[in-house]
């Protein structure tokens, strides 16, 4: 029927899928399937139906590249005590990968043979099913006796949860991202109204030089350039037809992102081309503000994302002003750049912020046909303190790029925020200088300045 609907529909992506190297994926499959069965068994389940790309390839350790800018390939899995199989086209997996598995006790079956193994599950199979992941054909091929559960996908409740290695992988991916970043915008400094410059010119060169980097495996994202009234349009996809020549005039917007075999990155730039109006830079600090907020945020165990997003839109609401989308969205561990389970934004969402969780924090603004606004970085959620009152967390900043000084009123913004970016811009510094030549390092020195 959907070859009928669908008469030209591309072929299922044939690409090899790799390994990710324990050096990098930090924590063996077998112990990462071994921690799945035990949730499953808290949840009474005694198997899951692995269906998620970013599950799978988190729980197996294995990347590929059958979508666009997500290091993951098409598969399912069953997960249980018993038996692990990876349904999977068998000629996306090299030999030796095939005996490595084999020899972990993983079994390979071809992914046509899925439906045929759902079959032949028992009455005493009690299968845990995620609901938001899990397509109607695979749910009406479990027999009905075997016992469901629906619940969220426990690879998905645990990769949220970076640990101490992944973390300390990220921070090493970030260093790499910023001196990326200081590459590029040391270029954009020097070559805007000598040679021309568009939108597009500045996605390909975000991306050319985060190629330079070791371990780079490709961009997590389409860069989104906006300049002037495109940086108002909040998914903004720039082409060669569509990119607006840059000039020395306003705002420049840039959200991009790297995969690196040790983590995945997403940040958001806007800078000054020109001198300001004192509209522009009223609302570049209120967004900045709403930045640095929840970048010092302290907060109780238990609290969830909803709770926190007031944090980065307070000093905007005083002013009348707000932004249409959320504020943080969970970031895989050279996965996905967008990862649930949790988020921070308005919206409920039931799942409680817990240390180790990697977010983006991204307030912004857009004004409709003249610009838009928007400072992110990546954030790690990190224990605090004990109190007699309980818990706290804390988030630490993981990004590692200069922000725009000259964009800021100063007079907007108190002394602790102004603590706070000098602190930043002094680590960015410290942690950026000594992986830059001398020219870079003079001009990182610039754009660190204290305020």
């Amino acid at each position: 029927m959907l070859n009928e609907i669908w008469p030209e529909r591309p072929l299922v992506p044939a690409s090899e899928v790799y390994e990710h190297e324990l050096k990098f994926a930090c924590t063996d499959r077998s112990d990462k399937i071994a921690a799945i069965c035990t949730e499953l068994e808290k949840s009474g389940a005694n198997m899951q139906i692995i269906t998620s790309l970013d599950d799978l390839a988190w729980t197996f350790n294995l990347r590929g590249s059958d979508v666009e800018c997500n290091p993951v390939f098409m598969a399912y899995a069953c997960v249980s005590r018993e038996n692990t199989i990876l349904f999977i086209d068998g000629q996306k997996l090299s030999s030796e990968l095939k005996n490595k598995l084999d020899a972990e006790g993983i079994q390979i079956k071809e992914t046509s043979d899925l439906f045929n193994y759902l079959n032949q599950l028992s009455e005493n199979d009690c299968i845990l099913v995620d609901p938001d992941r899990t397509n109607h054909a695979i749910l009406k091929n479990i027999p009905a006796c075997c016992k469901v559960i629906e619940g969220l996908s426990v690879p998905c409740i645990l990769k949220a949860i970076k640990t101490e290695a992944e973390i300390s992988n990220f921070r090493q991916a970030m260093r790499k991202d910023g001196v990326a970043m200081v590459e590029f915008l040391f270029w954009l400094e020097n070559n805007l109204g000598k040679i021309p410059v568009t939108e597009f010119t500045v996605s390909e060169k975000l991306t050319e030089f985060r190629t330079k980097q070791p371990h780079f495996k490709g961009i997590s994202f389409f860069p989104i350039v906006g300049y002037k009234e495109h940086g108002a349009i909040v998914h903004f996809h720039v082409s060669e037809e569509n990119a607006l020549p840059i000039e020395k005039d306003g705002f420049l917007l840039f959200d991009s992102g790297g995969q690196y075999l040790d983590g995945t990155t997403d940040i958001t730039r806007t800078i000054a081309l020109s001198e300001l109006t004192a509209q522009q830079k009223t609302d570049f600090t209120l967004v900045l503000k709403g930045m640095i907020s929840l970048s010092m945020a302290r907060f109780p165990v238990n609290t969830r994302g909803y709770h926190l997003d007031i944090l980065a839109r307070n000093a905007m609401w005083q002013h009348g002003l707000n932004y249409g989308h959320g504020t943080g969205h969970g970031v895989g561990y050279f996965l996905n750049v967008h990862e649930g389970p949790m988020s921070i934004r308005q919206e409920f969402n039931d799942r409680v912020i817990e240390t180790g969780m990697v977010l983006s924090n991204e307030p912004a603004l857009y004004r409709l046909g003249e610009y838009g606004l928007r400072t992110e970085n990546m954030i790690v959620c990190q224990s605090a303190e004990s109190t007699v009152f309980g818990d706290f967390l804390k988030f630490d900043t993981l990004t590692l790029c200069p922000i725009d000084t000259n964009a800021i009123d100063k007079s907007l913004l108190n002394q602790e925020e102004i603590e706070w970016l000098n602190n930043y811009h002094q680590r960015v510094f410290d942690e950026l200088s000594p992986m830059l030549n001398e020219e870079l390092n003079a001009f990182l020195k610039m754009k660190t300045r204290p305020v």
